[in-house]
């Protein structure tokens, strides 16, 4: 389930920087974060993206989700790769 590079997030985390280039990444990031333990049905779309219409579709949730984390401060959305 490997990505285009137009799909790479960067993600200011703690004073560090997280590229996620896959959706693999971005599972592993959310669910390590603590706001993950919310984004169970994130997870199952990420799961299920089984072709490009699903992937695409997967990346705006994960941007979103990423969003919603800049909002609560926990998080800081960096310019694109």
């Amino acid at each position: 389930m490997s990505q285009p590079p137009e799909h790479a997030l960067r993600l200011g985390v703690d004073g560090r920087i997280e590229a996620l280039h896959s959706l693999e990444e971005a599972a592993i990031f959310i669910r390590r974060h603590p706001m993950g333990e919310y984004a169970g049905s994130l997870l199952d779309q990420i799961a299920g993206a089984s072709n490009p219409l699903l992937t695409g579709r997967a990346w705006v949730a994960v941007t979103t989700f990423a969003d919603v984390m800049q909002r609560s401060e926990r998080v800081t959305l960096t310019p694109r790769i």
